[in-house]
């Protein structure tokens, strides 16, 4: 199998290191373009993979794209190879871009899987929801939950999840660094180091959400199990309900959601 990648930003390059890195491809299964590359046999900027500044070139004979591309700027990139891609298997990675939307603008021997995968995949520890248009079948998901793989965990949804997902687990990389950011700040303002404060902050989150996954409890409970009578704890959360802490995060999603659904306009 050939593999073409359109895009080579963080996402785009994240998914081929990670696909190669885990073994599920060589690079000589890969080509990539993007109009910042040049025209290369074995870029060594890009874990040794095949690039070109052409997406014709890149598409043509490949047997599976992936679009990691902007969302403005998905339709001008599938207009440019929309001849070049007849019977292929297309993934995009483009938020908020409906799969039905994609088949519109494509041929129709094309078969489509939508991806919506996060920020961690940098370090192999992303959540990437994956839906099938109206003509991928169980053989098309099932490849890309092993391409997939190579950056994190995958699940399969219903297309009409993923905005929400997009809102959740898409954006939500960024609500959990600006989260850490002001705990960090917060120990400062306590006297700590800023580097001993962003450490504990960092490694307090990650050892949270570990604990919610590992042990199956409802962070209710969990939280429960934090806050003794009259504690530090109990204190800390009566401030950060009074500033109405929760609402402001369920706001975010919210908002994030509706703007994934107002993407898939362009």
């Amino acid at each position: 199998m050939l593999l073409s990648v359109i895009g080579l930003g963080k996402i785009g390059t994240t998914l081929v290191k990670g696909m190669i890195e885990a073994n599920i491809l060589s690079n000589k299964d890969i080509i990539a373009a993007d109009i910042k590359v040049r025209d290369d046999e074995e870029n060594k900027e890009y874990a040794g993979i095949k690039t070109s500044s052409d997406n014709v070139k890149a598409v043509r004979e490949a047997d599976v794209i992936l679009l990691a591309v902007k969302p403005q700027l998905i339709d001008k990139v599938l207009k440019g190879i929309k001849r070049s891609v007849e019977g292929k298997l297309i993934i995009s990675v483009a938020a908020g871009i409906s799969t039905n939307h994609l088949e519109k603008n494509l041929p129709p021997s094309c078969r489509v899987v939508r991806v919506m995968p996060n920020t961690p995949a940098l370090v192999k520890s992303a959540i990437s929801a994956i839906t099938a248009g109206s003509k991928a079948g169980n053989k098309d998901l099932e490849l890309v939950k092993t391409l997939f793989a190579g950056v994190g965990e995958v699940i399969v949804v219903e297309e009409e999840k993923m905005d929400a997902i997009t809102g959740l687990s898409g954006s939500g990389p960024a609500y959990v660094y600006l989260i850490a950011e002001a705990l960090a700040d917060g120990g400062v303002l306590a006297g700590l180091p800023r580097d001993l404060s962003l450490k504990l902050a960092a490694q307090t989150l990650m050892g949270s959400a570990k604990m919610i996954l590992e042990t199956g409890k409802h962070p209710g409970e969990l939280k429960d199990m934090v806050t003794s009578p009259a504690g530090t704890s109990i204190r800390a959360i009566e401030v950060l309900e009074s500033h109405g802490l929760r609402g402001i995060l369920i706001d975010a999603v919210k908002e994030a959601t509706n703007r994934s659904r107002e993407m898939n306009n362009y």
